[in-house]
């Protein structure tokens, strides 16, 4: 065998594969140095036989350098195989490693054989520039990353001296602790040691501490140093993400608030297990409770959560006036009944299934419709209460014809580009619209197959993986590419059937004398044909089954989404309930038990991993029932808290002592204007006449006002992947729009204060129901004496209420939920 002037000798494969040859000239000469060098090479890449220990901090001694073990994850610690160092795409000053030291194959050639092996010096250990460049003793552009006389530097010299070694695998850990897991301070100011162990592969265990990366999420709460010494700072509580060799584990910090001697924590009253759960983790930080909001607050708050509007001035008087015990249970089912709370959910899903007219075929008119039918399948799922698991099902199993013949698919595809927006769409089976997408003039290319299943349904970020090994959780490239052909069976256009019919219905057409008739263009979601889509293995190429997420592989046999989906609604799949009862926690909360909701990994925990557990329990056994999980959450004492904080809870902002101020959605901006108005939206050619903006399915809107509306408020473009797309953070061009925008002041002289002055009521009764239908409160004196003297003091009847609801609608109360 020859390449280039080279023949494969018979050798000692082990010994060649150490030494990083394979290969002998095929020249006598050149034999002979070659010869020289693969014997020094072999020489030097067997470890010494004295090892000289190498003290560690905390007193330990390390009696070997392992590679894998030790050297690269010293590296990684300090920084070297970070992505701005050598761990970048291009490396640093001709070094490459991977990043964070994923690959110790490739970081060992790189060391041991690249640039003719002139960073290792067996010699003399001390000049070699794996040691000298580092300690800066001579120039390095990343700057000293530790000193000569550290331990940093002893172990890495001490692995040259030894013999620059490498065990292929001895570095594979198969479990990584962290003790305490659970580091509970008595005070600010305590500090106090993390300890991190290492179960290899083979079965031997060791205190890998000094090895270790050591990060805390909340710098503010505790901080850590390289060592693992963890120090409290105030009170709250975070974690802390402790890395080693790309493995990722974390510690729970709490740092109590600080008591009086006579502190007794007070008895706070439970509903359910979400309070039980919340309430034992503030008694241990030392939080009270913020207390009951009051009915008003309450009812403002719900309505808007749960179907997207205000309540009306005279529901507003009706739950006021109701005396009964359990009015707020009653109105949370009357409320999870609306026909609007499914439409709020359905929009809420749209973003996270990505409904975007960008990627649809057909006209501007068709994508459109497209994008209503697509809402109203989610619509009627969540109207019908249908469980979750049968709602994903019929998303990722989704084919075009759904089980049904071939001409009776073609004529439904036909009416629904004639029946405009009320379709029968929402009664099939399956979602196949999630499936029709294009990238330029391809179908939905497999990696954005596998992104967005990921994040929709797993609540998981893979993206990082598709270049390198995740930098903050456990998937490689690999596990990237494998989990994408779970959908290469899957395609978008004509089936050889559909050809088929197509030509049938063109011979029929041409005999009925309609030959000029045109045929619609139809292309279907299938699963089967010809040519088989595959991602390889990045590094080798060769073929790579497909694989679930963190599971088992699965064979391209039938339809592998179907196995995908069983093992996503197995009960201890651990993440399909978990992702969901975290979104919906999210919606009715603020903020996630882990934020961002799409974000969760092994380095970003829940802020209560216990009430995640059992929440996610709970809904897996009662058989993923979503509206029992949201009246679980409702009914509960934590959402129904006060946003008014206490002398012990003003600081958190994690844990749910009180409720959080929010802003709201933009489609409910929208809504809630309009209710606050008594005004109505026409929103032409995007929905149906009536509409109100949460039934508004496309992504871009062609109204040009109400686009801008969206667009201020940050109604999601579905462009990204990202639950992120959607800001929560109030912005400056929101306050400038409620305060002149023409358009809202034309509803505000025009809607229901046109009314309310036509019907002649007196001042006092005027302003009552204005407060009523924008603040869902009744004034107190102090509101109602000032709107009765500003009303009076100008003069001007009209103006003067037009100023009252101006100032209303431009007041924190009113542009957030509280």
């Amino acid at each position: 065998m020859r390449a280039r002037g080279l023949r494969l000798r018979n050798c000692n494969k082990n010994v060649f594969a150490a030494c990083g040859c394979a290969i002998v000239p095929a020249k006598p000469q050149a034999a002979k140095t070659f010869l020289l060098r693969f014997l020094v090479l072999a020489w030097i890449a067997v470890p010494a036989a004295q090892a000289a220990p190498v003290r560690l901090p905390g007193g330990t001694e390390l009696p070997a350098v392992d590679f894998e073990r030790h050297v690269a994850p010293l590296l990684m610690r300090s920084g070297c195989s970070a992505g701005a160092c050598h761990g970048s795409f291009q490396g640093k000053g001709g070094l490459r490693l991977s990043l964070f030291g994923h690959a110790p194959e490739r970081d060992y050639l790189a060391l041991t054989r690249d640039a003719l092996g002139r960073r290792i010096d067996h010699l003399d250990p001390d000049r070699s520039l794996l040691l000298l460049k580092p300690a800066a003793r001579v120039t390095h552009e990343g700057g000293r990353r530790f000193a000569a006389d550290s331990w940093q530097y002893r172990v890495l010299r001490e692995w040259v001296a030894q013999g620059a070694g490498w065990l292929p695998g001895s570095g594979a850990v198969k479990r990584l602790d962290v003790t305490p897991r659970e580091q509970v301070f008595t005070k600010p100011g305590e500090s106090a040691a993390l300890h991190v162990t290492a179960e290899y592969a083979d079965g031997t265990r060791a205190d890998v501490t000094p090895f270790c990366d050591f990060r805390a999420r909340d710098e503010a709460v505790a901080e850590v140093s390289p060592e693992g010494a963890v120090r409290g700072v105030r009170p709250g509580d975070t974690a802390v993400v402790v890395s080693y060799r790309g493995n990722l584990t974390t510690a729970r910090v709490l740092v109590p608030r600080p008591a009086a001697k006579d502190f007794v924590y007070p008895l706070v009253p439970q509903a359910n297990f979400i309070d039980r759960e919340v309430f034992a983790k503030l008694r241990r930080l030392n939080v009270v409770p913020s207390q009951l909001s009051d009915d008003a607050t309450f009812l403002r708050r719900v309505t808007i959560d749960v179907v997207g509007t205000l309540p009306t001035p005279e529901e507003v008087r009706s739950f006021l006036g109701d005396a009964r015990a359990d009015k707020r249970v009653r109105k949370i089912d009357q409320l999870l009944a609306s026909p609007m709370h499914a439409a709020l959910w359905a929009t809420r899903f749209s973003d996270v299934t990505g409904n975007n007219v960008d990627v649809m075929d057909g006209s501007p008119e068709m994508r459109a419709r497209r994008s209503k039918m697509w809402h109203d399948w989610l619509r009627q799922r969540f109207a019908d209460n249908a469980p979750y698991d049968q709602i994903v099902r019929g998303i990722l199993c989704a084919t075009s014809r759904d089980g049904e013949d071939i001409d009776g698919w073609i004529r439904d595809e036909a009416a629904y580009a004639d029946q405009g927006f009320l379709s029968g769409y929402a009664k099939r089976r399956t979602l196949d619209l999630f499936w029709r997408r294009n990238a330029g003039d391809d179908f939905f290319p497999l990696e954005q197959m596998g992104e967005l299943t990921a994040s929709a349904f797993l609540g998981v970020r893979i993206e990082c993986a598709q270049c390198h090994k995740h930098p903050f959780d456990r998937w490689t490239q690999a596990d990237y590419r494998a989990f994408a052909n779970v959908f290469g069976q899957l395609k978008y256009g004509s089936s050889n059937e559909l050809r088929a019919a197509t030509a049938r219905l063109l011979e029929e057409r041409r005999k009925a004398g309609l030959g000029d008739k045109p045929v619609p263009r139809l292309r279907e979601v299938f699963v089967g044909g010809s040519g088989l889509r595959r991602l390889s293995h990045p590094e080798t190429n060769a073929p790579l089954p497909a694989r679930v997420l963190g599971g088992p592989e699965i064979p391209l046999e039938g339809d592998a989404r179907l196995r995908l989906v069983d093992w996503l609604t197995r009960p201890d799949n651990p993440f399909f309930a978990r992702a969901f009862v975290n979104r919906v926690w999210a919606h009715y909360f603020g903020i996630g038990l882990v934020e961002p909701v799409d974000g969760f990994s092994v380095a970003n925990p829940p802020a209560n991993d216990r009430l995640l557990d059992a929440l996610a329990d709970d809904f897996v056994k009662h058989a993923y029932d979503v509206r029992r999980l949201e009246r679980v959450i409702l009914t509960s004492r934590t959402y129904q808290l006060s946003a008014l904080p206490n002398d012990s809870n003003g600081g958190d902002d994690r844990n749910f002592s009180h409720a959080r101020v929010r802003r709201l959605l933009a489609e409910v901006v929208v809504d809630v204007l309009d209710a606050a108005l008594g005004t109505a939206e026409d929103f032409g050619p995007d929905a149906p006449r009536g509409a109100r903006a949460i039934e508004v399915a496309p992504n871009r809107i062609r109204d040009a006002q109400l686009a801008r509306v969206f667009r201020v408020f940050g109604r999601p473009a579905r462009l990204t992947l990202c639950d992120c797309e959607r800001p929560r953070e109030p912005a400056l061009p929101q306050t400038l729009f409620l305060m002149t925008d023409e358009g809202l002041l034309s509803k505000v002289k025009h809607g229901r204060l046109k009314e309310l002055l036509a019907a002649k009521r007196s001042d006092a009764e005027v302003v009552e129901e204005l407060f009523l239908a924008a603040l869902s409160r009744f004034p107190d004196e102090r509101e109602n004496r000032a709107a009765l003297e500003h009303i009076t003091a100008r003069g001007d009847r009209r103006a003067g209420f037009t100023d009252v609801v101006w100032a209303l609608l431009n007041t924190r109360e009113f542009v957030l939920n509280h």
